[in-house]
Parts: C-alpha cells; structure tokens; sequence
C-alpha cells in the first residue's frame, strides 16, 4: 500500500515538466509583451550610451528596465526555466546568479531604505554609482567598486554591480529565447 502511494506522488521531475508545459494566461502573456517592447524602446532611445550620460533621465530609464526586468525574470521562471549564468556576478549568500543579481538591484532601486544600499548594513552606502570602462570607482578598507571591462557600463548597489552588456543585454536576450516561442504558441 505505501508503494502504491510513493508512485503516485508527482516527483520533482515530473513537476518540472509539468510547470515547462505550463500555458500562459493572456494577461501574462500582455503583461510580457509589453515589458519585452518597454525594454525595446528604452534601449532603442540610446540613453544608455556615453552622450546621453549626464541625461537627467538616465536614472529614470534604469529603474524601469529592472522594473520590467524583474518581472520577465519571474515569468521566465515560471514558465520555462530560470535564467542563471553568474559571470562577472558578485556571489554571497543571496546572490548565486543573474536573476538574484537583477532582483537585488530592483529592489535597492525600489525600496530607499533597502540594505541593499550599503557596504555594510547601517554603515556604509555606496549605491547607484555608475562606471564606463574599466577601473576602480571606489576602494574602502578590503572592499572596492571596480569594473573589469574597458567595453562596459557598470552600475553599482551596495556589494553588488550589473554590467549592461554582459548582463542586462545577455538577460533580456536569453529571456526572449525562453518565452518568445511560449508566446507564439499560445497565440
């Protein structure tokens, strides 16, 4: 009898496979539709290249990338699979790949008050300082801001930093290769 109940428990593969197949609802589906065009657009405007970098809003169209960012990273997630590579990430006890990365930043973009903010909880904030190319923006006792590519834009949080190209560009990349054939499916 205990056999019989062992096999028809779902096993963590088989949720796998069944959350891959999950459909996607309309209003999901809406909702990624219009942060993959968010996303275009913003990137399109050319605010992120080295003549727009005194732009007053520079910072603007960084929050909202992350905004719909995060949430493309909660949907890939939950209909195809996480988006994880960690070059050139951080790593700590919260912070193993990119979409840890991507939630960290949001939410230190988000939330004033956030740790995320800070070196060292309550002690030192370093947060929202931007880098192009390759150095070092800040150094306090063991711990730096620093910028390992001279082809880069780099944007620090606290412990943390995301790269444009290596991250962001390669996450929203890989996030259109995983749902972009889940949409056109369920069209």
């Amino acid at each position: 009898m205990t056999q019989a109940k062992i096999r028809l428990r779902p096993t963590a593969r088989s949720l796998a496979v069944k959350k891959k197949n999950m459909e996607i609802d309309h209003f999901s589906k809406s909702e990624i539709e219009d942060s993959l065009q968010r996303i275009d657009s913003i990137i399109e405007s050319k605010i992120f290249e080295p003549e727009n970098s005194d732009s007053p809003l520079l910072r603007s169209a960084f929050i909202e990338l992350l905004i719909c960012l995060r949430d493309l990273m909660y949907k890939t997630e939950k209909y195809a699979s996480r988006v994880s590579f960690d070059e050139d990430i951080v790593k700590n006890e919260k912070i193993s790949d990119i979409t840890d990365v991507i939630k960290y930043v949001r939410d230190a973009l988000c939330h004033l008050d956030s740790d995320n903010h800070y070196l060292e909880k309550g002690n030192i904030k370093a947060t929202y300082n931007i880098m192009r190319g390759k150095g070092t923006l800040v150094k306090i006792n063991d711990y730096e801001q620093t910028s390992e590519h001279t082809d880069e834009l780099c944007f620090f949080f606290g412990s943390q930093r995301i790269y444009f190209k290596r991250h962001i560009l390669r996450t929203i990349e890989e996030v259109k290769s995983k749902l972009l054939p889940l949409i056109e499916a369920s069209s």
